[in-house]
């Protein structure tokens, strides 16, 4: 009996308890008609709610308007909202599903939160499971998207997933309950449709006991997702080295993996990559260094080390000029603070050894002193050297990633550059014996 089904599904997936209020998404049809019958019938605390999309006229107001009279009849709570969907979809640039999808479950997100619901209760069912299965199978996936539909995700639980849609059928029939029929179900234009219609028929009469062997193969799936992402989870902990602002996935120890081209597609999946962006990634691993891959939020540079994962962000124009020595630090915009003291030279002065503090010659600067970020075709005269160098082949000397080399800042003496701020400073305004008065530079990040 499909009511004892319902109350056992429940507690053996421990969906909510008997006393927390769940929130119904009911649309009228046939499904979410029984799984409403089932919880007023159960004594479930329970209010309904109902989205009217707008895409069928005089049949969606009529949708809504029966909807609310048996919510009303139930005495539970009624929550009603209407979007104009075609214009979200068109004004988003996606597909009207889409744009009916994330405009109902963020509303019932926010019915959730507003009334303080424990849960989300949709009327899904085990032909829903397979037709999701089947539908992911055929556009490319992976372990998740084969185990289907889960039936407690996300505040989301799916009372019915114990049910065949007949087994429901039969129960409204036995139970003469109303319900809205929706013409597009029927409507092979649709690729769910098409699998429901065409392409289950054929499995149910290949295996008869399909409804009973798929909730099993299902779990199968589920744990074996499960033991995988552990694996994931435990080989990027293992390699992964995290800092502040990027990963780095050195070069050995990738190559040391078992199934490469998988793990690196998992692994890159939550930064926005693709499938054909992570094959691309294994294969550079062979290459010269210098490629990159970008994704909507991230870039992934091959550098000599490995494989450096950063968000993306454009370097912040920094120029600032100095005409007298300040007497408060001088702000980078969002990039670091520099604080300059001019002073005496002690007798007892040794040169700082730390790279954020460079102590030059002060009387050998001239104003306006100039902090901004290198140029190409920069040059500097290292300490020790007789001729220039290039700042781009100093910052390849040190080996520096394409973040670091984006984000290097120097200081010009007038148009001389006298430190490549943390890296290098230049021999004409280096500390001699001769030098009477010291200006010590000393910069941190803000």
């Amino acid at each position: 009996m499909i009511e004892n089904g319902f109350l056992g599904f429940i507690n053996d997936n421990q969906l909510f308890k008997s006393t927390d209020r769940v929130l119904l998404a009911v649309s009228g049809g046939i499904d979410s008609m029984v799984m409403a019958e089932l919880f007023y019938r159960s004594g479930q605390p329970f209010a309904i709610a109902h989205v009217n999309f707008s895409m069928r006229g005089a049949a969606s107001e009529a949708d809504a308007v029966f909807v609310e009279n048996k919510a009303n009849g139930y005495g539970v709570p009624f929550h009603l909202i209407r979007f104009d969907t075609k214009a979200v979809a068109h004004e988003r640039g996606i597909s009207i599903q889409m744009a009916a999808r994330e405009l109902r479950y963020a509303w019932f997100s926010q019915l959730l939160s507003e009334f303080s619901y424990t849960c989300l209760a949709t009327a899904h069912h085990k032909n829903d499971v397979l037709e999701t299965l089947l539908l992911n199978l055929t556009r490319g996936t992976g372990l998740a998207g084969l185990h289907g539909i889960l039936a407690n995700q996300n505040q989301v639980v799916r009372p019915l997933l114990f049910a065949t849609r007949d087994q429901i059928a039969t129960y409204a029939a036995a139970n003469s309950l109303e319900y809205r029929e929706d013409n597009s179900n029927a409507d092979v234009k649709y690729a769910r449709n098409r699998i429901r219609h065409h392409v289950v028929p054929v499995l149910t009469d290949l295996n008869p006991g399909l409804w009973q062997t798929l909730p099993r193969t299902v779990e199968r799936l589920r744990a074996a997702e499960t033991l995988m992402r552990a694996e994931l989870d435990q080989s990027w902990q293992a390699i992964a080295e995290v800092g502040a602002r990027s990963i780095l996935l050195p070069h050995d120890k990738l190559l040391a993996q078992s199934e490469l081209p998988f793990r690196l597609m998992e692994w890159v999946k939550p930064f926005g990559f693709t499938s054909d962006q992570a094959s691309l990634l294994v294969t550079c691993l062979t290459q010269p260094v210098g490629q990159i891959f970008r994704s909507a939020t991230h870039r992934i540079t091959h550098e000599r080390n490995g494989l450096l994962i950063e968000p993306i962000h454009q370097p912040t124009e920094i120029e600032v000029q100095l005409t007298d020595w300040p007497d408060t630090p001088v702000l980078t915009g969002d990039r670091f603070a520099l604080t300059i003291d001019v002073v005496e030279r002690p007798a007892d002065f040794t040169i700082p050894t730390e790279p954020e503090v460079a102590c030059l010659d002060a009387d050998q600067l001239t104003f306006p002193l100039t902090i901004r970020l290198w140029k190409q075709g920069d040059k500097i005269r290292p300490i020790g050297l007789n001729g220039h160098k290039l700042v781009s082949d100093l910052l390849n000397d040190l080996k520096l990633n394409r973040t670091e080399r984006e984000q290097t800042t120097v200081l010009l003496s007038g148009n001389e550059i006298a430190w490549v701020i943390g890296r290098r400073i230049a021999h004409p305004f280096r500390i001699s014996s001769k030098t009477r008065r010291i200006g010590r530079f000393t910069w941190r990040e803000v």
